[in-house]
């Protein structure tokens, strides 16, 4: 049952990190309206590179994040199907 559980965990934190990789990938070269608020000494073309380095940073970060919480998840419910405890 041990292969079966690491499967299952790599399946759910696959499935829950390509999810938010996906929902995280959706917006951001979304420019905002207001999005000329940057230091006066900047380039604007070094100043948008500066912004989509750090999308791209937390992008990485927050599916990381969610893919760990999504093996997690996996595994605990997995853990409960084979204890027994669905069948009570």
């Amino acid at each position: 049952m041990r292969i079966v559980g690491m499967l299952v965990l790599i399946a759910g934190a696959g499935m829950s990190g390509y999810w938010m990789w996906r929902r995280t990938t959706a917006t951001m070269y979304y420019r905002s309206p207001n999005s000329t608020i940057r230091p006066p000494h900047i380039a604007p073309e070094q100043y948008d590179a500066w912004v989509l380095a750090r999308r791209k940073r937390v992008r990485l970060l927050k599916s990381a994040i969610v893919a760990a919480l999504g093996g997690l998840l996996a595994w605990l419910l997995f853990a409960m199907v084979d204890s027994g405890l669905s069948r009570r």
